[in-house]
């Protein structure tokens, strides 16, 4: 199966492009996104802990799975003031 992920704030800049798409087993989790997308940009890797995902726009667990077409946020915390 293929998702979109999509690179927000300064994971866009790090990674080096604002989005990608992943193939994936089906009934992958977004942990396993996370994990295919750390392979694929080791940039990331010491951000690892901090990111914040999404599915379709909603913030998600990373135990929830992800289906053909789904869009994957991946961002570092929010902060502001």
């Amino acid at each position: 199966m293929r998702v979109r992920v999509k690179f927000f704030s300064s994971f866009g800049n790090l990674a080096g492009v604002n989005e990608t798409e992943l193939d994936l087993p089906n009934g992958a989790t977004l942990k396993e996104v996370v994990n295919k997308v750390l392979e694929e940009f080791p940039q990331l890797k010491q951000f690892a802990r901090y990111m914040i995902t999404s599915l379709n726009n909603r913030v998600a667990d990373q135990g929830t799975v992800v289906k053909e077409g789904d869009v994957v946020g991946v961002m570092p915390p929010l902060g502001g003031g």
